[in-house]
């Protein structure tokens, strides 16, 4: 069922041109191909009872946070320098100075952060403010169904006491579990519980990788192997220790996946991001296995190749997925982990995203990120209260409800519910502006609905004031006065 133009869709939503689009695509695309993500194939999701919540979840809260919180920085990928590079072929003699200076950014110095340096940070690690019931009730508040906090993201360290390998909180924070609280916080307020789980783990693979960003290889094949410190690697491993290594490997996959799954109670959704770079990596843990330990549990395909829902990154659906479960994630500022220092995106580009996600049937995952002490920003919290109370005003506009039924469209996102259709009017942003001084003002706008139901009564949702239409031809035309929108997405409610 096709519901409004994807060129609509892009114009309204992105507000952005094609090459920064096609700009952002090619950057998830390569760091999905260096954590090794399986395609994404559509596949039949869980019959179990306990699964047929996803579908209609609407709105997730995903939380990045870890070691980088240290320092304010994203979330692991600080320690892969040298993207420029892969867009860049050097001479001999230039390829041997940037080695020699480690100017793999191509920018006159060394990178911001060495792995090692990166990791050093766990010692500085030790949140004393945590309390993710905070985070939960604020969520729950504002119409958030579920949570997904990142486990283990691909620096290593992961949120709990784990058996496996040494880099976690038994070594660290003297056993400490990050992620019992939050688990607990999650039962305690209704809200779904999602762990993200990386198999990449670049801390148990330091010795066995090159960390450099892996399509710099691709044009420039001198480029040697570097070590923990940005240094050309001399060690070198015989074949038995890598078999070993892998099998270890392997087995710290199973193993912290088999503790998730176990040790905290219902866990209602697995996030996987990539798969362990071994041989037959993606089947370390089956999912078989997995649905023994937790036989209602959703799961996406980035480690496997084929899941209960398919994943959106940043960018939203090119076209309707159709038949098929799906999410969109995005971040609420400019990148997953750090919100402590930069802005966030304007709530209404954001609720725009989330609306044209739903129009589509998929769910909006939006990405936060924590301090180091363990707290939310108050900015986080402010802008929670805004979607809040947009979403007391709109909220039925998204929740458990259908795609225009076969046969209707519209000029904007819309969703409907039995004979009620919601037709969102979204802001535009200049300069590919995604922030709140990006916003233009609100103008009249006039927004149509195709369909052979003659309109009963048309009014703004928020507000119940009544709006001038016509209807000829089986299509409704609505005008919409900037005098009546809001600074957000508005919501026009079409009964048919």
């Amino acid at each position: 069922m096709k519901h409004y133009n994807c060129t609509l869709l892009m114009s309204l939503l992105l507000c952005a041109n094609v090459s920064a689009q096609n700009k952002d695509r090619e950057t998830v695309k390569a760091e999905h191909g260096m954590i090794g993500m399986a395609d994404e194939k559509k596949s039949a999701h869980s019959t179990h009872p306990d699964a047929q919540w996803y579908p209609d979840a609407s709105l997730g809260l995903f939380i990045h946070w870890g070691l980088s919180s240290v320092k304010d920085m994203d979330i692991s990928w600080p320690m892969i320098p040298g993207r420029p590079l892969a867009t860049k072929t050097l001479d001999s003699a230039e390829l041997a100075r940037v080695v020699a200076q480690k100017d793999y950014n191509l920018n006159g110095k060394p990178p911001l952060i060495t792995p090692n340096e990166y990791w050093a940070m766990a010692k500085d690690f030790n949140p004393q403010q945590y309390n993710p019931e905070e985070w939960i009730k604020a969520a729950k508040a504002v119409g958030f169904t579920y949570a997904v906090l990142t486990a283990r993201h691909h620096e290593g360290f992961a949120l709990w006491p784990s058996a496996y390998g040494d880099f976690d909180t038994k070594t660290f924070m003297g056993g400490k579990d990050l992620i019992k609280p939050f688990v607990d916080a999650c039962h305690k307020y209704g809200m779904k519980v999602g762990l993200y789980y990386s198999p990449p783990n670049w801390y148990f693979d330091r010795d066995y990788m090159t960390f450099l960003y892996y399509r710099g290889y691709q044009a420039n094949p001198g480029l040697p192997q570097v070590d923990g410190d940005l240094n050309p690697r001399k060690n070198t491993h015989t074949p038995e220790e890598i078999k070993r290594h892998q099998a270890a490997y392997g087995a710290m996959v199973k193993g912290q996946v088999e503790e998730l799954m176990t040790r905290y109670g219902k866990i209602d959704l697995l996030w996987f991001d990539g798969k362990a770079p071994i041989p037959n990596g993606a089947n370390v843990i089956t999912q078989e296995e997995i649905r023994k330990l937790q036989p209602g549990i959703v799961m996406n395909p980035r480690m496997h190749g084929k899941g209960d829902f398919i994943t959106f990154e940043r960018n939203p659906p090119k076209e309707d997925p159709g038949d098929t479960w799906a999410e969109f994630c995005n971040t609420w500022t400019n990148s997953w982990a750090n919100s402590n220092t930069q802005p966030l995106r304007s709530n209404a580009f954001a609720l725009g995203e989330f609306v044209s996600a739903r129009a589509w049937g998929v769910n909006y995952l939006l990405g936060v990120g924590p301090t180091k002490e363990g707290i939310f920003p108050e900015a986080m919290y402010t802008n929670m209260k805004v979607v809040q109370g947009w979403m007391e005003k709109n909220g039925v506009s998204v929740k458990n409800v259908d795609q225009l039924p076969a046969g209707e469209t519209a000029s904007v996102p819309a969703t409907s519910k039995g004979k009620l259709c919601y037709l969102f009017v979204l802001h535009q942003f200049k300069n590919n502006g995604k922030y709140e001084q990006d916003r233009l003002p609100a103008e009249d706008v006039t927004i149509t609905l195709k369909t052979a139901a003659k309109p009963r009564s048309i009014k703004m949702l928020a507000s119940g004031e009544k709006l001038n239409y016509t209807y000829n031809n089986q299509e409704i035309s609505v005008t919409v006065p900037a005098s009546k929108r809001t600074n957000l997405v508005d919501v026009v409610r079409v009964e048919l």
